[in-house]
């Protein structure tokens, strides 16, 4: 074979190569709620804040801790320790409130710890399991196996639902 030959058919493996079509992958903010780990769509996160003290509203429901405003937006501060009807931990300096936009209004959720991005391929997303009763969980859109235990993915927009702060 010829060396002219020999590079003809080396650029055209390259070529398919480059050409293979990419794997899907998303990427996912991890973070942890109690003792589970949870995993929300990095696109849905619009900021990470330090827990603040939020401004209580009256007669508002026990899993709203109230409203901060981040540079002229007011943000409703949900806890998901109170959602799942537990009580709220002592502050400690890993906590955060992930800020999601998912229903074109700003909503925080707390969390205790931030872990990781991660650009998981798609296709190890498995289903979500089954819950009977759907009220004592949050909602979960799917679950990977990760480091060998289970990423749940948090399902915002039914979270929202929930509480109807879904317009």
């Amino acid at each position: 074979m010829s060396t002219q030959a020999m590079l003809q058919k080396l650029f055209e493996t390259q070529a398919e190569q480059t050409t293979a079509p990419a794997e899907a992958t998303t990427r996912w903010l991890t973070f942890g709620l109690l003792d589970s780990r949870y995993a929300i769509e990095i696109d849905q996160i619009r900021e990470i804040l330090r827990p603040c003290e939020p401004t209580p509203v009256p007669g508002a429901p026990n899993w709203m801790l109230g409203v901060i405003n981040l540079r002229g937006a007011i943000v409703t501060v949900l806890s998901l320790h109170t959602m799942l009807g537990r009580s709220i931990p002592e502050p400690t300096d890993s906590q955060r409130i992930l800020v999601t936009d998912v229903t074109g209004e700003p909503v925080g959720l707390t969390v205790d710890a931030v872990g990781d991005v991660w650009n998981a391929p798609d296709r190890l997303l498995e289903p979500a399991p089954k819950v009977a009763d759907n009220r004592a969980a949050l909602p979960v859109a799917g679950v990977f196996q990760r480091q060998g235990a289970p990423l749940l993915v948090l399902d915002v927009r039914a979270v929202l639902d929930r509480i109807g702060a879904n317009a």
